[in-house]
Order: structure tokens, then C-alpha cells, then sequence
């Protein structure tokens, strides 16, 4: 049995799809670099706020602006416009009755994170809840984990799984010596599961509940 898992948010255990995007488009449409009513920005779900405003492009001197919009609109919006995801809250619902701790691992920042769990009845499955700042410069994944791992009480890395369905999560888990599981529901770009290489990638809730109940 796991000594923890750990679970990403964002395209994990949710699909936030229309409150980011949402968001997203507000806050740059604010400062006049709206996007494209036709663009494909689900590549913004998992990374922080920060580094996604590099990707698209914006120039520096607007990203403090920027971000603060995002998360206005975020927290008055945004969170709520979100879906669990189907046969998530099984798995939960099963690793807790077995006995594992569950540590939640996200970009986002800690206040807003705790908002969309207590929205979707999803905290009381959660030890511990591990995030972004609410500044929303950069904190890597890796820190976040490691930030988990540290208020869960340092369990042996080795024997704790980090769920996610980006590469971030994947690196997040390795650079802390954790189990990387990947799942495809989200919205990791073509590719990205082979490049960063996750122990273990599972297609289905269902398949994951297993997987995690006979690990490691």
C-alpha cells in the first residue's frame, strides 16, 4: 500500500476548461492583446499564470497587470465553471477508505485551490492542500510536491504516487524521488507524456483507483 498520493487539480481531477480560458481571454483582452476568438488555449491548463503570459507572448511589462485580472476573475468566476471528473471521486472515496493520506499539488494558489475542493465537496478527501502564491510568479511543481510531501510528514518518497496529466506533474514527481503516474483525460500536449517519461500512464479514473491500490 501507498504511504500518500498526491493529485494534481487541473485537468486531473477536474476539467476546468471553461473558466480558464475564460479567464485568460479577460485578462488579456484587458491590457489589448486579446486572443483570437478561434485559438485553442486549453495549452494554458496545468503551467502558472506566469508562464504561460511568456508563451502567448505578452509582453513583460503587462504581466502584473495581467495576472492580477486572471485571478479576479478566476475567484469570482472562473473556479466554478468546472466539472469533476467522472469516476474521480470513486478513487478518492476508495484510496481514503484503505487508508492512504491524499495531498493536493496544484499550480494554483493555495486560497483558490481550497475554493474548487470546497465547491465540489472534494476537501474532506484531502490531508493536505499544497499551491501557487497568490503573487502568481512562478513556483515549479517540484516545490509544490515537495511542499506536500513536508506537511504530510516526509513519507518515503518512494512509496507516495504524484498524479497528473501534464509533464509538470511527471517532473514535479521525479524531482522529489516519487511515483509519476500520468493520466490522459487532461490536457497534456501531443507528446508530452513520451517526453517526460512518467512511470506509469493510465486512461480511465477506474484504471487509475486500480493502479494506485496495488502500488508500489
Amino acid at each position: 500500500m501507498l504511504d500518500a498520493v498526491l493529485f494534481d487539480l487541473d485537468g486531473t481531477l477536474t476539467d476546468p476548461a471553461e473558466g480558464i480560458t475564460g479567464a485568460f481571454r479577460h485578462a488579456v483582452a484587458s491590457v489589448g492583446h486579446p486572443a483570437d476568438d478561434d485559438a485553442d488555449l486549453t495549452w494554458i491548463i496545468g503551467p502558472a499564470v506566469r508562464d504561460n503570459l511568456d508563451r502567448y507572448g505578452l509582453p513583460t511589462e503587462h504581466h502584473d497587470v495581467v495576472v492580477k485580472a486572471f485571478r479576479a476573475h478566476m475567484t469570482e468566476v472562473g473556479l466554478f465553471q468546472a466539472a469533476v471528473i467522472a469516476g474521480i471521486v470513486s478513487v478518492l472515496t476508495d484510496l481514503g477508505e484503505a487508508g492512504v493520506p491524499l495531498a493536493l499539488a496544484t499550480a494554483k494558489p493555495v486560497y483558490q485551490a481550497e475554493t474548487t475542493l470546497e465547491h465540489f465537496d472534494l476537501r474532506r478527501h484531502f490531508q493536505v492542500v499544497a499551491g501557487g502564491v497568490a503573487d502568481g510568479h512562478p513556483r515549479s511543481k517540484s516545490v509544490i510536491v515537495g511542499d506536500a510531501l513536508a506537511q504530510l510528514g516526509q513519507p518515503d518518497p518512494t512509496r507516495v504516487a504524484m498524479v497528473g496529466d501534464r509533464h509538470h506533474d511527471i517532473d514535479g514527481a521525479k524531482a522529489n524521488g516519487c511515483i509519476a503516474v500520468a493520466v490522459t483525460w487532461g490536457y497534456a500536449e501531443p507528446g508530452e507524456h513520451d517526453a517526460a517519461k512518467p512511470d506509469h500512464i493510465v486512461a480511465t479514473p477506474a484504471a487509475l483507483g486500480e493502479l494506485l491500490l496495488r502500488l508500489p
